[in-house]
């Protein structure tokens, strides 16, 4: 899987939990989050990514995608099936990143080991 069908399978995912106002822009590299599962987010969120920066989230230390590591039945489903719960692990941690933010942390950015809520001058180039 390369790194847009991996942004376009996240999107869709996250579209099912969350409403996104807008469309995700990959010109500024993120998406704006209203709700989650039908809760309002209150105030809306920014999730900071774009289909570089997912991958690299996703991949481990040698750059393989969960998707793309050797299996050992070489089933091609289970290879699938690692792409997806790494997907939806990062939809979790973008849920719990929500929940526990503190006031002004409006803005949601991928960092080792999951999601961390910042504020917007805290937000990576």
């Amino acid at each position: 899987m390369d790194d847009q069908e991996r942004y376009d399978r996240f999107l869709s995912a996250l579209g099912f939990r969350a409403n996104l106002d807008g469309v995700a822009s990959e010109a500024r590299g993120s998406v704006d989050l209203i709700d989650l599962d039908g809760e309002p987010v209150d105030p809306a969120v920014r999730l900071h990514v774009c289909p570089q920066r997912l991958a690299k989230h996703v991949c481990d230390d040698e750059g393989l995608a969960p998707g793309d590591r050797p299996s050992l039945d070489d089933d091609p489903d289970a290879l699938d099936d690692a792409e997806a719960a790494s997907l939806q692990s990062l939809l979790a941690q973008i849920e719990e990143a929500i929940l526990v933010r503190e006031p002004g942390h409006d803005h949601l950015v991928l960092v080792d080991g999951g999601v961390r809520a910042v504020s917007a001058d805290q937000v990576p180039a």
